[in-house]
């Protein structure tokens, strides 16, 4: 913790604006707020899905009785925010409740939670095709990646987000197989729908809706899987892209932009299906030629879309 006073990144008041931690930028999808685990290692959490950091000692909570990972509901600026111990949920020896000092606030998925952990460390850069999959070594944990801390190359842990949103809302995977299975639309035609995300919980969520709406799908674990095999595709053949933005190898940015370099697939629409969809990731990505923006996990808002931008 020495270096972030060091650093000049802790307020005095002992509370921290994520503003006063990030760079002008901080929207773009290749910053992330490092932290530590109790085992020593980094983990890394992109900061275009983080409203706020609190310190933990100030907020009043309602504690859970069942000694997991959710540690209770605490009230956060007038909301009631589901509490998550981090070591806890990733697999970590539990520390005592004093020695966790902050709470990363974040919001997708339409939820709202605190990510309890001991401290940040600092806000870095990571590109992509820096982003190895992980997901084989600790299921919960979507990729690994090398980054620069204090002049010295450590590793680091890029967790699944999806992952901590289903396993700590219950509900959210009842939801979203209930608004599959009402989804109306049956959609008529030979073209294939092409859909990437490093995620391998939504991309089974997708492809349930892609067959329930009768469509032909072709499913890719980032974007330059996604890329390599459109290319080779007849633009005739080609009903639709949909990406997620934050993926190793190739990001949901540089799909769109790939894409958009071909006059051949101007008439290709892109929907971006994200948990970073704030305001400005939103605009930013219909600037890029993105046709629509959209949050995750709601399969009744997905199959309106691609409804809507279906060829």
């Amino acid at each position: 913790m020495d270096e972030l006073y060091e650093e000049g990144l802790y307020a005095e008041e002992e509370e921290i604006d994520l503003l006063k931690l990030v760079s002008t930028n901080a929207n773009e999808a290749s910053q992330f707020l490092l932290f530590h685990g109790s085992n020593g290692e980094l983990y890394a959490k992109n900061v275009s899905k983080i409203e706020e950091l609190v310190v933990y000692k100030d907020i009043d909570i309602l504690y859970s009785n069942d000694n997991g990972a959710v540690i209770g509901t605490g009230d956060i600026r007038g909301e009631m925010t589901t509490l998550v111990n981090f070591d806890a949920w990733i697999g970590n020896e539990r520390l005592d409740e004093n020695e966790y000092e902050l709470v990363i606030v974040a919001a997708y998925g339409g939820y709202r939670l605190g990510i309890v952990v001991k401290g940040v460390e600092n806000i870095v850069t990571i590109e992509s095709e820096d982003m190895r999959d992980n997901s084989s070594a600790n299921s919960k944990s979507s990729f690994a990646a090398r980054i620069k801390l204090y002049g010295k190359e450590q590793l680091c842990s890029i967790f699944d987000s999806d992952k901590l949103l289903l396993d700590i809302f219950e509900d959210v995977k009842e939801q979203s197989d209930a608004q599959t299975q009402n989804v109306k639309y049956d959609i008529d035609t030979n073209r294939v729908v092409f859909f990437a995300d490093d995620s391998k919980y939504i991309r089974v969520m997708v492809s349930r809706l892609c067959e329930k709406m009768s469509l032909r799908y072709e499913l890719f674990e980032n974007g330059k899987e996604l890329v390599d095999a459109i290319v080779k595709k007849d633009v005739k053949d080609i009903a639709l892209v949909i990406t997620d933005i934050e993926m190793p190898a190739m990001s949901g940015r540089e799909v769109i932009k790939r894409i958009r370099e071909m006059e051949k697939f101007d008439d290709i629409n892109i929907i971006v299906h994200t948990n970073m969809a704030n305001d400005i990731i939103k605009e930013e990505f219909l600037r890029l030629g993105a046709s629509k923006v959209i949050g995750k996990v709601n399969m009744q808002e997905l199959s309106e879309a691609i409804n809507e931008y279906i060829r």
